[in-house]
């Protein structure tokens, strides 16, 4: 229908089934918090850099990386974490240290791009420290 000129309206939780609109509106309590494609929300929405961390013991790596500088984020993302950094190649061997002399084992830690996830995460984040404020 799409290819036809019709205009499907899809409303999803799912930010993989996102991927495939050729444009989307992000809803955050109610408010419209970013509206674009989805290269173009994943190239400017997020207020940092992206790191993954596979690392062991996901709780105890978050709660020493939330407080430091330089990290502006920090969430689950299947069985790593997902950083928001304010410099990814300055981040990345910092948080090795960091969770190396805590006794986690870190396994893998590489900038990567962010997913339609990655970002509703980051602006639904910034909305709530703002107070629930939409763009």
């Amino acid at each position: 229908m799409a290819e036809d000129g019709v205009t499907v309206f899809v409303t999803t939780h799912y930010m993989e089934e996102a991927e495939y609109c050729n444009r989307l509106a992000l809803i955050f309590r109610g408010k419209m918090v970013a509206l674009g494609t989805p290269g173009e929300l994943k190239r400017n929405s997020m207020r940092g850099e992206l790191l993954l961390v596979d690392c062991d013991s996901l709780g105890a790596a978050m709660d020493a990386l939330r407080t430091e500088p330089g990290i502006l984020d920090v969430a689950v993302f299947g069985n790593a974490l997902h950083l928001v950094v304010a410099d990814a190649d300055a981040a990345a061997a910092r948080v090795s240290q960091l969770l190396g002399r805590r006794q986690i084992a870190v396994r893998r830690v590489e900038k990567i791009r962010p997913t339609l996830e990655d970002v509703f995460v980051s602006l639904t984040t910034v909305r709530n420290a703002e107070g629930g404020r939409a763009a």
